[in-house]
């Protein structure tokens, strides 16, 4: 049985390139791709509820826009399996639903306008706190080719499945792995400013840290040996240095812990940032 992406899609520019990067997606990793469209029921003012032939219409363009977007996926892959969905309700909730057994559910952003033309809109930060699975959100266009993939790490936390998901990542688009764990204790540092006799005891954490970083890369790339990985412990505010990686990566990728078992995922600061300002399509993993 195959495995399978999922895509939310809506016929808009953002989507069509998520739609783009999922075919990508499903066809690096030999699985099937399931098309998304989600609507919602017609609300028709004085009535608690709308008429038969209102909901049929509001789902047979639901079903023409997922069916478009099938369509055209197969036209440029044609040996692609690709099956379209319609589906009522929330866009965020029914994506992460549909995606339950998914091996990655991919959703596009059109952000809000301006200076956040940067940021992700609301349906996909929702739909990633909902998702069971590795999320991989894309805004804008996907053209640009670094043959890299940036993953980045918290040592204090597990972060197998981010590492197992970036090798596979790198492997699949053959591309080079850059791993990055930032260190970001700001008490410390600065005073470590202030009293240069502490710069011994800083350099001391830095190297336990890099011995922690190089012990659970050594024991992905045993899994991986075609993935030649270069990694590097930074010290300074993640989001900053991770947004910096991005502008050099294809893809980037970071983790999230899950609510619980079977449930979505907690969106910490480092990986709000990352979603709202990267350069490149970032992957969310959920952590155990």
């Amino acid at each position: 049985m195959n495995s399978t992406v999922v895509v939310g899609y809506d016929q808009t520019p953002h989507s069509d390139v998520a739609l783009a990067e999922a075919a990508r997606e499903a066809a690096m990793r030999g699985a099937d791709l399931n098309v998304v469209t989600t609507f919602q029921r017609p609300v028709v003012s004085g009535s608690p509820v709308p008429p038969a032939d209102s909901q049929d219409a509001a789902r047979k363009t639901a079903e023409a826009v997922a069916q478009h977007g099938a369509d055209s996926v197969a036209k440029r892959r044609p040996g692609l399996r690709v099956r379209p969905y319609a589906l009522v309700g929330s866009a965020g909730k029914l994506q992460a639903q549909a995606a339950h057994g998914a091996e990655l559910l991919v959703v596009g952003s059109r952000g809000k306008g301006g200076f956040s033309d940067l940021q992700v809109g609301s349906t996909a930060m929702r739909t990633v706190a909902d998702a069971c699975c590795p999320v991989l959100v894309v805004r804008g266009e996907t053209d640009a080719d670094h043959s890299r993939v940036v993953a980045a790490v918290d040592i204090d936390e597990p972060c197998e499945a981010v590492l197992e998901f970036a090798f596979l990542e790198a492997s699949r688009r053959q591309a080079r792995l850059t791993v990055i764990h930032v260190w970001d204790e700001p008490w410390i540092l600065a005073y470590g400013q202030q009293d240069p006799g502490i710069a011994d005891d800083i350099a001391a954490i830095e190297r336990e840290r890099e011995d922690r970083l190089s012990a659970l890369i050594h024991s992905a790339q045993r899994r991986h040996p075609e993935v030649q990985p270069f990694h590097q412990v930074a010290t300074g505010s993640a989001g900053r240095l991770l947004i910096e990686a991005s502008h050099r990566a294809d893809v980037l990728v970071t983790g999230a812990r899950r609510h619980g078992e079977g449930h979505g995922m907690q969106i910490g600061p480092v990986t709000h940032t990352v979603l709202h300002y990267s350069a490149c399509p970032v992957a969310v993993v959920p952590l155990s």
